[in-house]
């Protein structure tokens, strides 16, 4: 089959289909001063993919790592494109904090609103997300 005429794919038919959970590993996140229970990077990767894995979004929804997504004063970073809305949230120090966010990425539905775990620790970053624009005094390692 020839690019050309390759079908294109279907729109996204549930929570999950299309969806990216972008997790940063960079300069702060992960880090035992700065990522809470979460720390190190390898505690961090591993519980991500761990919960991620056990989940049952079936490979609808991606889990990336990168490196720093910013702002580091908020670390841990994490972001997420689902159901064509952006969404940043900080301070995912623990796996029941990702797993809320699993949970929202399997039962969520276009205009629903973020469970209140979640909603307190969303903010807007680069214009994208909903809550507080991050804190002025971000942290630079040093």
């Amino acid at each position: 089959m020839n690019a050309i005429s390759r079908s294109v794919p279907a729109a996204p038919r549930s929570a999950g289909d299309a969806g990216l959970i972008l997790a940063c590993a960079g300069c702060c996140c992960g880090h035992p001063a700065h990522g809470g229970a979460l720390s190190p990077q390898r505690t961090l990767k591993s519980t991500l993919r761990r919960l991620h894995n056990a989940s049952g979004l079936d490979g609808r929804v991606r889990l990336a790592f990168t490196d720093c997504l910013g702002p580091c004063s908020e670390a841990n970073v994490i972001f997420l494109y689902l159901l064509g809305q952006p969404l940043w949230f900080r301070r995912m120090n623990a796996p029941e904090l990702v797993g809320a966010l699993l949970d929202h990425c399997r039962t969520a539905e276009s205009g629903s609103p973020l469970p209140e775990e979640l909603a307190t620790r969303s903010f807007s970053w680069t214009g994208g997300g909903i809550g507080p624009a991050p804190p002025v005094d971000v942290f630079t390692p040093g």
